[in-house]
C-alpha cells in the first residue's frame, strides 16, 4: 500500500466520522413515513395522522374514501405492512380478537370505529383527504369544493376548464 492510497482512506474515515448520524436517521424515518402517507393514498404523513382515530398504543385506523379501512401502525411500518379490511365489521372483528375485548369494550369500539370520518379522494390530484377536516372553512367556508382537497386544487380545477373554454 502506498502512502497515496493510505491518505485516501484517512481522509475517508475523517468524512465518515463527520457524519451526522442522528439527523440522516431522522431522514430515513422521515421518508418512511411520508411512503406510508403515499401508500395509503395521502399528500403527506400530518394528513394521514390527523385523519385517523389512534386505537390503542401506536396502533392507528383511518377510513378511505373507497370504503375500505386501514390498520397501520408508524413505529412498526418498516417491519410490518399496513392491514386493509373491506368493512366496518371486519376491523372490528379483527381489534375486538387482537386485544381480546369483552362485550362493553367492544361496544366502545363500535361507537369510536362510527365517528371516524370517510375520508374523499380529490378530483385533482386523487389524494385522500378528510372532508369534515375544520382547516377547511378557512378555503372553503361554504363548503362548496367538496371535490377537492385544497384551494390549490379547487383553482387547478377551475383553471383547466378555463382553458377548455377557450380552446375548446
Amino acid at each position: 500500500m502506498n502512502f497515496k492510497e493510505l491518505d485516501q482512506m484517512v481522509g475517508w474515515e475523517q468524512d465518515l466520522d463527520n457524519i451526522d448520524w442522528k439527523s440522516m436517521l431522522k431522514d430515513i424515518d422521515r421518508a418512511l413515513m411520508d411512503n406510508l402517507a403515499a401508500e395509503l393514498g395521502f399528500r403527506t404523513y400530518e394528513q394521514l395522522e390527523q385523519a385517523s382515530e389512534r386505537i390503542v398504543q401506536d396502533y392507528y385506523i383511518v377510513y378511505l374514501s373507497d370504503g375500505r379501512y386501514v390498520w397501520w401502525n408508524p413505529v412498526r411500518y418498516a417491519k410490518e405492512d399496513p392491514l386493509y379490511f373491506a368493512n366496518k365489521e371486519e376491523v372490528e372483528q379483527y381489534i375486538a380478537s387482537l386485544l381480546k375485548l369483552d362485550n362493553e369494550k367492544r361496544a366502545q369500539l363500535q361507537v369510536g370505529l362510527a365517528r371516524i370520518p370517510r375520508m374523499k379522494r380529490c378530483a385533482v390530484c386523487e389524494y385522500e383527504f378528510n372532508p369534515t377536516d375544520p382547516a377547511r372553512s378557512k378555503w372553503d367556508s361554504k363548503e362548496e369544493q367538496h371535490e377537492f382537497c385544497s384551494a390549490e386544487c379547487a383553482m387547478e380545477h377551475v383553471m383547466a376548464e378555463m382553458k377548455e373554454d377557450f380552446t375548446g
